[in-house]
């Protein structure tokens, strides 16, 4: 008996101490980077997996990104944590670990181990992370109180940590955290040459809001769905899109909105196409919003959380996003579209200046990453 203990506590412990492939000093043609991230059918998800590994490659070009699916709703498979023997995996064969992005910080959907992440020996990156809320207005949302020791643990192990807002950079302030950079997430960074453009002549696209809503939120969902039939209504010799952000869209979305077009994609990159030829796109999904943003297509993003108004705060858009439980809403978000029909631009003057000057951080980070894994791979 006391045999089979050693035994087993003997494997436990191999869970880490294999031999690690950032000790080895070889010349490499790849670098093999673990991308530990929310691989949901979310295609909000997927505009910042993307942008991340874009951005790198520019100093990393030999990057290899295996992916980690990490979300614990729906993703590509269990969740994957960075624990245990994943713990043991990236060491034996990676030569880095980037977490990102999203709201991995909202109850610690990572469930990373403050004192087993010691054992990693990779460099660990946090890129563009952030925290969220259930609904306007209210704190981030931590389920447990260990939680917020093993994100500071965490973030003390990696070696670059970047967030996405200021409500995530003053969550970790919170904590005791200090060296977190703020770039905004990832995704405001997918094409790096945009100009705003202005294509009045195109459709507007109204994304549709956040599935979970329909049963945790109900009465908030209810708002979303008048507040876009009533800009339907108003713009009915307009051409109108309704984007759907993920497939648990599609069904209800083609039910309530039968006479119009339902857009959703399993790629990518037919989301870029259609954003980037709107007039305008409208609604609650954030990441359809920094979409929009990235390829220089106005917007105006409805608030439902933490997320939102934090982005809005963020970025200087005050004076232009809205909360979704505003009185007159319906007439506000119809006055913003009809300024951006005239051709005025002047609401994004200085969301542009912003987002200019923290792309350049975010160079910089993704710079800092590059420079840090050729150091530890160096044969010097």
């Amino acid at each position: 008996m006391k045999h089979i203990v050693k035994k087993i506590f003997r494997r436990k412990i191999n869970y880490y101490e294999k031999e690690a492939r950032i000790d080895k000093k070889f010349k490499r043609e790849s670098i093999i980077i673990h991308h530990y991230c929310p691989h949901t059918f979310n295609a909000g998800d997927h505009f910042v997996i993307q942008s991340i590994r874009k951005n790198l490659r520019k100093y990393l070009p030999n990057a290899i990104f295996i992916p980690k699916p990490c979300a614990i709703n729906r993703g590509w498979g269990s969740p994957f944590y960075l624990q245990k023997e994943n713990i043991g995996f990236s060491n034996k064969y990676a030569d880095a670990v980037i977490v990102g992005g999203s709201d991995n910080y909202k109850n610690w959907s990572l469930r990373i181990d403050g004192k087993e992440i010691q054992r990693l020996r990779p460099p660990l990156f946090l890129v563009g992370l952030g925290v969220a809320s259930n609904d306007l207005d209210e704190q981030p949302l931590i389920e447990k109180e260990k939680y917020l020791e093993d994100i500071r643990k965490t973030n003390e192990k990696a070696l670059v940590s970047t967030v996405r807002d200021e409500a995530s950079l003053n969550f970790l302030k919170s904590i005791g955290v200090t060296k977190a950079i703020l770039t905004g997430c990832p995704s405001l960074y997918l094409e790096d040459n945009e100009k705003l453009h202005f294509n009045k002549d195109s459709y507007i696209i109204l994304t549709f809001p956040f599935p979970v809503n329909r049963k945790k939120l109900s009465h908030r969902y209810k708002k979303l769905y008048t507040i876009i039939s009533q800009i339907m209504k108003y713009f009915n010799n307009k051409k109108i899109v309704i984007s759907c952000h993920d497939d648990r869209d599609v069904p209800i979305a083609s039910e309530l909105f039968r006479q119009n077009q339902i857009f959703f994609s399993n790629y990518v990159e037919d989301y870029y196409e259609l954003y980037r030829k709107a007039f305008m796109v409208v609604g609650s999904r954030l990441h359809g919003t920094l979409l929009s943003a990235s390829l220089g297509t106005p917007f105006l993003n409805i608030n439902v959380d933490l997320r939102g108004q934090s982005f809005t705060k963020t970025f200087s858009l005050e004076d232009w996003n809205l909360n979704y439980n505003e009185n007159n809403i319906n007439e506000k978000i119809i006055s913003r579209i009809e300024k951006v029909l005239s051709g005025d631009l002047s609401p994004f003057d200085k969301f542009l200046r912003v987002k200019n000057r923290m792309k350049e951080v975010f160079d910089e980070s993704m710079k800092k990453i590059a420079d840090e894994i050729n150091h530890r791979i160096s044969n010097e």
